[in-house]
């Protein structure tokens, strides 16, 4: 859970209803989601749900409000003026960090509480959405103090040149930005392993190094009235959500959008991108949910003050339009989620349901739970990482060739979750790989689902339980893996049907690695990673691994 702080009387000014109490609104908001955190005088500070990262600041719940209350129901869409400044990228960030957005804003009227509010929502921004500035990351500029409307996002060797750091009066290349300023020992780890730093340069050269920090000369102050605002990741879509809600916010308070070209090597693409999508919603799919029968006429009127457009209304469906900051909208159900709360869940009747049961967990479940424990009473951190898992990381970052059975998703979120993960082993080195600027021993484990095709199942994909054991450190090897394994056995009751016979993997050191064999199957791998392995995740320590079928363990 992430969480945003305002000022009550600002809010209230925002929404345009002076008969506003702070009970009214935290009774509200909690219907929408929101719970109180803390009051502190006129600061209020609510728990938003990271998917909701446009309700991460004043604005985005004013702008909630506004709606909720009638006040200005549908989806807004902010005017997009033209302006003549470009963003040309270099083919030299295409490995480092390859892809940049931004916009031009003007008529900015800084305040105390909006200045505050508008970097507050960029650390919030980069801390859920932005995945701590590795996926998105955004740089606010003083525009009057840009020389020239070409602007060059480029890649360059860590030393090649100096600019003076927000926050210091001292020039200083990137190299050493990373090493000694405070925002560089913070986030130095997104481009950690790189020879090549991103820098986004105007006439007068450096004044942003992202996903860093800003240049001194570029500084936003209370006095700033136009921006500019560039945002650089390692997805696409996630920077252009990002800019859409910086935008939204600075709008609400009277700004003006201008856009810029961003000029790839191989296309133009105008920013910001305000496109809208639509979903076709049925009415009996809604009600079947909510178990509710309500019109179609009705179900538009709730959607409209939740901040969607309604295209089309007829008997049976409706066409909603999702606005250009939702970027939580993923399905059907996410509509229909919003419907249940303005309409109010606290409305909705309870019943009981025709055929009443006890639950109770799944024998799957039990031994999942139990494995954890052991591993927990080992010495190993648990982590939790998604099923979904970029291509890539499954195959080529662990030294496999071989793509065969993988489950790919057919329009993926974003490319680093295009396929089901067929193993463990490589979410481990995700979160080692993450974490280099922690202390060691890292000592991690999960136990998790992985899927591959498999024809011969009712739905085509066979799942299971495996669960995978990492050791970073610097005496992490073979025998210290091993002994991990041992007692984990030990503790189910296998260890005299455990056998480790040497086995070859193209993500394991030849000669250190081995079959897991549970008394005549063939269970999982353990080895140590290859240090070519290692390289591509940026990994400077030694890692050990074993990965095994869960259900092997069941004696």
């Amino acid at each position: 859970m992430a969480t945003v702080t305002f000022n009550f009387p600002d809010l209230v000014k925002l929404v345009g209803k002076d008969d506003l109490t702070l009970d009214k609104v935290r009774e509200d908001l909690f219907e929408l989601g929101l719970e109180t955190e803390a009051i502190e005088g006129d600061e209020v500070t609510f728990e938003v749900t990271s998917d909701r990262a446009d309700l991460l600041s004043e604005e985005g719940i004013a702008m909630m409000l506004r709606a909720f209350y009638g006040l200005q129901t549908g989806m807004i869409m902010p005017e997009i003026h033209s302006s003549d400044y470009t963003l040309v990228v270099n083919r030299e960030v295409e490995d480092i960090r390859p892809y940049i957005t931004g916009a031009i804003v003007r008529g900015v009227h800084f305040t105390d509480e909006s200045i505050k509010s508008i970097m507050h929502l960029q650390e919030k921004l980069h801390g859920t959405f932005g995945r701590r500035r590795k996926k998105g990351a955004i740089g606010v500029h003083d525009l009057s103090k840009i020389k020239g409307k070409t602007i060059h996002y480029r890649g360059v060797p860590k030393d090649s040149v100096k600019f003076v750091p927000l926050q210091s009066n001292e020039l200083m290349t990137p190299a050493e930005v990373m090493q000694r300023h405070d925002k560089g020992k913070d986030y130095g780890y997104v481009l950690e392993g790189k020879e090549m730093v991103p820098l986004i340069y105007d006439d007068d050269g450096v004044f942003s190094f992202p996903p860093i920090i800003n240049s001194k000369r570029t500084e936003v102050s209370i006095d700033t009235t136009e921006l500019l605002i560039e945002l650089t990741g390692e997805d696409m879509r996630t920077i252009d959500y990002m800019l859409n809600i910086a935008l939204y916010s600075l709008s609400l308070r009277g700004a003006k959008i201008y856009s810029v070209t961003v000029k790839y090597p191989d296309k133009d693409l105008p920013r910001p991108d305000f496109g809208v999508r639509e979903m076709r919603m049925d009415v009996e799919y809604i009600n079947r949910i909510l178990g509710l029968g309500l019109m179609s006429n009705k179900i538009s009127e709730l959607l409209l003050r939740m901040g969607f457009g309604i295209k089309e209304v007829k008997d049976d469906y409706l066409v909603v339009q999702i606005p250009p900051y939702r970027a939580d909208i993923l399905h059907k159900r996410d509509i229909v989620d919003d419907v249940g709360r303005v309409y109010g869940y606290n409305n909705i009747t309870p019943s009981y349901p025709n055929t009443p049961s006890i639950g109770k967990l799944t024998e799957r479940n039990k031994l999942g739970d139990a494995v954890r424990e052991v591993m927990i009473g080992l010495g190993c951190q648990d982590t939790l990482n998604f099923i979904l898992i970029g291509k890539d990381e499954i195959t080529t970052k662990m030294g496999q060739t071989n793509t065969n059975n993988i489950v790919e998703i057919s329009n993926p979120y974003a490319e680093q979750y295009n396929v089901v993960r067929t193993w463990l082993t490589p979410s481990l080195m995700i979160v080692l790989s993450n974490n280099l600027h922690r202390e060691y021993p890292q000592n991690i484990f999960e136990v998790g689902a992985v899927a591959h095709i498999d024809d011969t199942t009712d739905t085509g994909v066979f799942e299971e339980d495996h669960v995978a054991c990492a050791l970073c450190y610097s005496k992490a090897g073979f025998n210290e893996v091993k002994a991990k394994l041992q007692a984990l056995c030990f503790n189910f009751g296998l260890a005299d049907k455990l056998s480790t016979p040497p086995a070859s993997d193209p993500t394991f050191i030849d000669g250190r690695c081995a079959e897991i064999v549970i008394g005549d199957k063939r269970a999982g791998i353990i080895g140590e990673v290859r240090p070519e392995v290692l390289k591509n995740w940026g990994i400077e320590m030694p890692v050990a691994v074993f990965e095994m079928e869960v259900s092997a363990l069941k004696n």
